[in-house]
């Protein structure tokens, strides 16, 4: 069988949504190039973990080679798109041009500083590996430095640990930060006095996890205040210059450790795009999540806007493996020329 005539599939993204596509597409009469400019599928929402010396980044990232290595329908290619070409159906790779007949974009999205670029400069983030990694050699070294600093002062400042965002990462790592110090540091730094930690968890709405139910909201904020985090709703960070917080009501918090986990804003590559975008730079997906006029290009995962019960769906990894099937199903229907299926999320 001359696998050339069969339809090429192209998946750019080798995150959740893009990993679930090539996983639906295995028993398929197709050819898949799947591409990701890195070449391990992360566990991101373990990134926290990393980030408090919970996990090592072997245990979140797994090559992605390896996980498709039985899979035969489909060729990893590791590299960066700068460039799609929708009406003549092509791709460009690290300067090589790739056709497709069916295109699924499933690039995820970066860090939103919302303008700030002082935070971007002297903060930390949780987006991949390297700057999980960053952000626990920095949380490391601040203990390290307190344990034989004279100035009680000084001490304090750089035991003071600052999260801006009371998303689910940010709450995550408030709270995984708490039992770190409690549990580890006390014992690894007994000379060091415990009451002299803070844990900041700094919100601008009136509520953490904004979109959840409200006694789930409840529940974290009371178990977050058993670990000793600190937490200020309605609470905005005006400025940040690595050795002081301000906040929108004029007053200073005193650290060298910020942790933004504030927001999530489209890739560069969906950016360039020219199509409809919509909050945080979000690609506008028809129901069947395909690009509204390019019937055959897909956009899922953080990089796809659509709504349900009029509300946009959420950027979770349950969203982007449940679209990834979808997806998958939808083009297997496109193949066989039966009809789509609109995505429904299943909370």
């Amino acid at each position: 069988m001359n696998t050339n005539n069969l339809p090429h599939i192209v998946i750019i993204g080798a995150g959740f949504a893009g990993l679930e596509t090539a996983r639906g597409l295995s028993n398929a009469p197709v050819r898949i190039t799947l591409i990701d400019k890195h070449n391990h599928h992360l566990f991101q929402p373990l990134l926290y973990q990393v980030a408090i010396a919970g996990l090592l980044p072997s245990q979140i990232a797994y090559p992605i080679r390896t996980i498709f290595r039985k899979q035969k329908n489909l060729t990893f290619q590791m590299g960066e798109v700068s460039t799609i070409d929708f009406d003549a159906k092509y791709i460009k790779l690290n300067g090589s041009v790739i056709a497709y007949d069916y295109l699924v974009v499933a690039v995820g999205g970066r860090t939103n500083f919302f303008g700030f670029d002082v935070i971007e400069k002297y903060g930390f983030q949780l987006k991949d590996l390297e700057t999980a990694v960053k952000t626990r050699n920095h949380l490391l070294s601040m203990f390290e430095q307190a344990s034989h600093e004279g100035d009680a002062d000084k001490r304090k400042t750089l035991l003071t640990f600052v999260i801006v965002g009371g998303g689910p990462t940010g709450v995550e790592t408030a709270g995984a930060l708490g039992e770190l110090i409690s549990h580890v540091m006390v014992k690894d730094f007994p000379q060091l006095d415990s009451s002299d930690t803070r844990v900041v968890l700094l919100e601008a709405a009136a509520h953490l996890i904004g979109p959840y139910p409200d006694g789930l909201r409840k529940a974290t904020e009371k178990l977050l205040r058993r670990k000793n985090v600190d937490i200020r709703l309605n609470t905005k960070l005006e400025n940040y210059n690595g050795q002081c917080v301000t906040l929108g009501d004029g007053s200073h918090i005193e650290t060298h450790t910020v942790i933004w986990t504030a927001g999530v804003r489209s890739t560069a590559m969906v950016d360039s795009l020219g199509v409809e975008q919509a909050s945080g730079g979000r690609v506008r997906v028809e129901p069947t999540l395909q690009l509204p006029g390019r019937p055959k290009a897909f956009v899922i995962g953080d990089a796809a806007f659509l709504t349900e019960n009029g509300l946009p769906l959420p950027k979770l990894s349950t969203v982007a493996i449940q679209q990834g099937k979808s997806a998958a199903q939808n083009i297997i229907s496109m193949v066989n020329e039966k009809p789509l299926i609109p995505f429904h999320y299943k909370d």
